[in-house]
């Protein structure tokens, strides 16, 4: 017996992956480090590279298979038997019960049907399968050029970027009885496989309201200093930078600030086995939506290192990673602090869940102009117009209480109104 490859870890989180497809073959040559292939987990698609060099003698795991982190995916070096495949006397057994079970049934069949059978019976990953059915194309219609001709992503995206036109596979129409069609008969409702990342995304926000005690908190903000700032420089800002200078830079730069202020906030918390971890670095996590398909959580590297400007450059980079999946598992992975930007979808307030394994998560709510009472130097009152807006703390209560989360938001409330913003952009 040779090498065996493993599925690895590859996140804290991560426990799963989806075998998208096989760079190798069975008899190829491969050397360390050579990608052998693509695994698609819950937060990133990303090719796998071997950790030993050999021939491979076996695939152990079928393309469209999840496998748990640990299990055996291939073989170099080996006699193709690996202990881990079914002993052919077992597998002859279960094709003689199966033939027992299904009566033979006779179809005649054309040629195009014959196609729709084999490809029915064809293992294709989850990624083919939705391919084929979010553009309609017929798989009957599609030669595979995978092992054994199976269909494979590149060949679907072959046909997408040719545009060239595969028929949607007719059906069978009845046509004993004729009946005349019913414009008033309601229409049906459609059903369809969860999306991989809407799976995850409920997997991880029912886990995360299982583990954390959440509270939400909200301050108002009066954001009209930052409001009069930006007018004066977002045309000179969007030539020099090449993208506009919204309020969330300003909204990160005060919540950095306020996390080195208040480090428990910026701190992991595992209960099971007694640990409560405090972080000496910031890594701030940015909510990013995925044009309505999910969101990601795209991770600023020690964000406390950036200026005004830098934190800017890096979130509007992140957002184009994210949505352009051009991002790696180093991108979306290790946060420890999460920012959702609810305010840029015009909302009042939102208690966002916690991203495990924060202790907190800030929501930025929209900015509107109200009438704001103001108090001056001598003690009388006005009424002014303003740019306000909530910010809203969803938090762990079994880490810190009430008297932490709102000193801690009153900390960023006070740099947004109070600081000299037109420094950080020099």
């Amino acid at each position: 017996m040779g090498e065996i490859v493993k599925m690895p870890q590859l996140g804290e989180t991560v426990t799963e992956g989806t075998i998208l497809r096989w760079l190798v073959s069975v008899g190829d040559v491969v050397k360390e480090d050579d990608p052998i292939l693509e695994i698609s987990t819950d937060k990133v698609d990303t090719e796998v590279p071997s950790p030993f060099a050999g021939e491979v003698t076996a695939l152990l795991v079928e393309e469209g298979e999840t496998v748990e982190v640990g299990v055996s995916l291939m073989e170099l070096g080996g006699d193709g038997n690996s202990t881990s495949e079914k002993p052919k006397e077992e597998a002859e057994v279960v094709k003689e019960n199966m033939s027992e079970k299904i009566p033979e049934v006779k179809i005649e069949t054309t040629e195009t049907s014959t196609q729709v059978t084999n490809n029915r019976d064809q293992k294709l990953s989850p990624i083919v399968r939705k391919l084929a059915k979010e553009n309609n194309i017929n798989l009957s219609q599609v030669s595979g050029t995978g092992k054994d001709n199976r269909i494979t992503r590149k060949d679907i995206e072959k046909i997408l970027d040719s545009g060239e036109v595969v028929k949607p596979q007719e059906k069978e129409v009845k046509n004993e009885i004729s009946e005349p069609i019913n414009s008033e008969e309601p229409k049906k409702a459609t059903s369809g496989n969860i999306p991989r990342l809407r799976k995850r995304i409920a997997e991880n926000m029912i886990l995360s309201k299982q583990t954390s005690a959440h509270v939400m908190t909200s301050v108002e903000v009066d954001f009209e200093n930052i409001a009069t700032l930006r007018n004066k420089v977002k045309s000179e800002f969007k030539q020099k930078e090449g993208f506009s200078l919204t309020f969330l830079p300003f909204i990160s730069v005060a919540t950095t600030n306020a996390l080195r202020e208040y480090p428990v906030v910026n701190s992991s918390f595992d209960l099971e086995n007694n640990v409560h971890e405090y972080h000496d670095f910031i890594n701030l996590g940015i909510a990013v939506d995925l044009n309505r398909e999910g969101l990601l959580v795209g991770t600023i590297k020690d964000s406390d290192s950036f200026n005004l400007r830098g934190l800017a450059r890096k979130i509007t980079e992140v957002s184009k990673q994210l949505r352009g999946k051009e991002y790696g598992l180093e991108d979306v992975t290790g946060s420890t602090f999460t920012i959702s930007n609810n305010g840029s979808f015009n909302s009042f307030l939102t208690s966002p869940i916690i991203n495990q394994p924060n202790v907190a998560i800030l929501s930025t709510e929209s900015i509107k102009k109200k009438p704001v009472v103001i108090e001056s130097a001598d003690g009388s009152d006005s009424i002014a117009i303003r740019n306000t807006g909530l910010l809203s703390l969803t938090w762990d209560h079994r880490v810190f209480d009430g008297s932490t989360a709102l000193l801690f938001l009153n900390s960023i409330k006070d740099q947004l109104e109070n600081h000299t913003w037109s420094e950080d952009l020099n």
